[in-house]
């Protein structure tokens, strides 16, 4: 599969020569060792260097608002090979929390929900993370893609709680259709039931230290400050996902202006994806047309976000995944994924 070689390979290759570096270091501290060079100080250096080395991951974080195709993108260009999308991908909203996606071989496949009540605390996320009692746990079957999907579903799960309580938990209500939290007819607002969670699972790039981080909108990012001051600045890449059908919107331009695209042009890794170009697929329209209609939205979006053209990815990351289930090769050219996936991997 083009883009797990790809990326795989680059992957791959700094592996290696994380080993070798380690290796390196290891044989130097033997050589300190052997001819009494050594002191406390020097071996407590090369034992940082070493655990830094073993914990280094390469961080790229999908940045988008709702119904823009962010899980759909995930899954087209990581999760492919199940034969089906492993994150909930459907109308309306599905990551309802940020969600890190990674591989720790000393914990078992699972996923690890933080309560959204734990917000009303002064901890933040990695305050938690070491209290492991204060998260809801649920099992993955690595072996049966019906039952990773089925336990993948919590993320997306919600509460109805009242509005006193929605704003005390940092979500901002509104009263027009487009609020992402508004008072239901109930009186009641629903609000996401996790404020984060950590998918533990054994895929090839997450084993070679990717880490996927899923945020989902402007209200969780502004809810939470570590996403802001750590998660997002210190990602090797950050995709931010807009849709061709809705074009750039008051909210879209919010979260690039405020937390992504400050310098965004001259930022290294910041790529902006126009997913759902296969809505503008007329039958009646010649190819040309097409193409033309998609680059006109692409340079409209560069200018907007005042960015390169060439930092602007067109693509159908629904298609894309349909034709990597199918070995579509026609279809996948046709979604334009692998230009996003080959710089994808470039770039990391």
């Amino acid at each position: 599969m083009e883009t797990v070689m790809s990326l795989g390979h680059h992957f791959a290759a700094y592996s290696e020569w994380r080993s070798h570096l380690s290796a390196s270091i290891g044989d130097f501290q033997d050589w300190l060792a052997d001819n009494e060079l050594s002191d406390a100080q020097t071996d407590l250096r090369l034992e940082q260097l070493l655990e830094r080395l073993r914990e280094d991951r390469l961080n790229v974080a999908f940045v988008a608002e709702f119904s823009r195709g962010k899980s759909e993108l995930i899954n087209a260009i990581f999760f492919a090979d199940h034969g089906n999308r492993m994150l909930p991908s459907s109308a309306g909203r599905t990551t309802m929390c940020p969600t890190e996606l990674l591989y720790d071989s000393a914990r078992p496949p699972r996923i690890e929900l933080l309560p959204i009540q734990t917000r009303s605390a002064n901890s933040g996320v990695s305050e938690y993370k070491k209290f492991p009692d204060e998260w809801h746990l649920v099992p993955l079957d690595v072996t049966s893609p019906e039952a990773m999907q089925e336990a993948l579903r919590h993320v997306s799960e919600t509460l109805r709680v009242s509005p006193e309580e929605a704003g005390k938990l940092g979500f901002q209500l509104g009263d027009d259709a487009a609020a992402a939290y508004r008072v239901g007819d109930d009186g009641l607002v629903e609000i996401p039931r996790w404020r984060h969670a950590v998918i533990n699972y054994p895929h090839p790039l997450l084993k070679e230290g990717l880490v996927i981080l899923d945020t989902p909108g402007l209200n969780a990012i502004g809810a939470e400050p570590e996403l802001t001051l750590s998660l997002l600045p210190n990602a090797h890449a950050v995709l931010f996902i807009l849709a061709a059908d809705t074009g750039v919107t008051q909210s879209d331009l919010a979260i690039w202006t405020d937390h992504i695209g400050e310098g965004g042009a001259a930022r290294r890794g910041r790529m902006v994806v126009l997913n759902k170009i296969d809505g503008l697929w007329d039958e009646l329209k010649s190819d040309a047309a097409i193409e033309a209609e998609i680059d006109r939205q692409v340079k409209a979006t560069a200018t907007l976000l005042n960015v390169p053209a060439a930092q602007v990815f067109a693509t159908s990351a629904q298609k894309a995944l349909t034709a990597k289930v199918n070995g579509d090769d026609a279809l996948l050219a046709r979604s334009r994924l692998p230009a996003l996936e080959s710089s994808l991997s470039q770039r990391l």
